[in-house]
């Protein structure tokens, strides 16, 4: 992780040769970038860090990423934060520098005169398609004097709402909550871009941490959301688990989602220096969370996942994501690229071994609600591919139920076993 501190001085880096410009945080100004990201997801990349603080400062934070590379002078993203905590930036690759502004006035308008700092350590940021930048932190201690060289003042919408809702902000969140919907489950694997810009990427809890209870975290599938998990979550022992959702887009590359989902806990441990984790996974979040402990075995995180659960994951890819956006016509989800039997994602999944403390259990359905099928599946995944030969071979024990690949989260009898393997762990 690299820490970068803010320069407090002149700001040459904001020149703006055109006289007077306003700069409005609203999709309006975006046009640039975001035409980028809503038609090209896969060329873009994340940038993450912290408002770091040692005291309250009551005012709110404007995070801007200007690019380097574009001929504008419209922000490529940015972050509102309440306070200071984390933020993330979804970004085309390029080269940036990005900014922070402090509405110290409290006039809802960052001005001109209000820009607290840059990051300086490095002063540009490169990202790649696909990568995860982390460590971008900025300190602020008060009130500087950094003034942006020509007049721009970027300003709140009226309509903007900061919604302190997630974990790592303190938060809790309910599973009937509006962001569990549908709808937003549909907007992340269509259009990732709009899904990072309404919620970004996080990790929810309905309640508080406890740091006397056991995390268990919950990846869904693709399209899906932290409800999909309500039946299962509803009979688990709340005394001694507390329950994380990771809520992501899921049209994104996996690569680019599990790199996301490592940031978020490792700004987790960070924040309350939990010390085990257990993690269930659903259909295509299981192969988020195999790829994530390929980047547990190279780092080395301080905390330890003990316990594994997938749940009907396609381990030898889906046959119908073929239809990936270079072989078609219709430009469908990055993610389709990596769900492909043989696809260079899967290829690479089991470069490293799990951990050696790990129980993994591996949970697979064998009920198509489908007339006539040519292979043995759950209606959406071949039986094949959730019993591919290497997924087997690394788990501690596997179950079968005659579910489908929707009902086998409301079965009595996969709770009941899954509520076993808790047990005994």
């Amino acid at each position: 992780m690299v820490y970068v501190s803010i320069t407090m001085g002149a700001c040459s880096y904001v020149r703006m040769t055109m006289g007077e410009v306003r700069l409005s945080l609203s999709p309006a100004h975006r046009q640039d970038a975001e035409a980028i990201k809503q038609a090209n997801p896969d060329e873009c990349g994340v940038l993450m860090g912290s408002i770091v603080s040692d005291k309250s400062t009551g005012v709110m934070f404007a995070i801007v990423a200007f690019s380097e590379d574009l001929l504008n002078i419209k922000p490529a993203d940015f972050n509102i934060l309440s306070e200071p905590g984390p933020y993330m930036l979804y970004v085309p690759r390029g080269r940036y520098r990005i900014v922070a502004f402090a509405d110290f006035n409290k006039n809802r308008v960052f001005d001109q005169n209000e820009l607290v700092g840059r990051l300086n350590n490095p002063g540009i940021v490169a990202v790649d398609r696909g990568q995860v930048i982390s460590g971008l932190d900025f300190s602020v201690a008060g009130k500087g004097s950094n003034y942006v060289e020509s007049p721009v003042d970027i300003q709140l919408p009226d309509t903007t709402e900061v919604v302190k809702k997630a974990i790592n902000q303190g938060g809790a969140v309910r599973l009937d909550d509006r962001i569990f919907s549908r709808e937003y489950g549909s907007m992340g694997l269509w259009s990732p871009a709009q899904f990072i810009h309404e919620l970004g990427v996080n990790i929810y809890a309905p309640e508080k941490y406890d740091n006397g209870k056991i995390p268990i975290l919950f990846v869904h599938g693709s399209g899906g959301t932290p409800r999909d998990w309500e039946y299962l979550a509803g009979n688990i022992d709340r005394t001694r688990f507390q329950l994380w959702f990771f809520f992501y887009p899921s049209g994104l590359r996996l690569e680019t989602i599990s790199g996301l989902l490592y940031e978020n806990l490792s700004f987790l441990y960070k924040t309350y220096g939990f010390s085990t984790l257990y993690i269930t996974a659903h259909s295509m979040g299981g192969l988020i969370v195999r790829s994530f402990f390929n980047r547990y075995a190279l780092e080395g995180p301080p905390y330890s996942v003990k316990l594994f659960v997938s749940i009907s994951t396609p381990w030898n890819g889906v046959e119908s994501a073929q239809l990936a956006p270079e072989k078609s016509l219709f430009k469908g989800p990055p993610v389709w690229q990596d769900l492909a039997p043989e696809s260079p994602f899967l290829k690479t999944l089991y470069h490293h071994h799990l951990p050696s403390e790990l129980n993994y259990y591996l949970f697979f359905g064998y009920r198509s609600y489908k007339v006539f099928v040519k292979k043995a599946e759950d209606g959406v995944i071949a039986l094949e591919s959730q019993l591919y030969p290497t997924a087997q071979s690394e788990a501690t024990k596997c179950f079968g139920f005659n579910e489908n690949h929707a009902s086998i989260l409301s079965c009595k009898n996969v709770v009941e076993q899954y509520v076993q393997v808790l047990r005994a762990c």
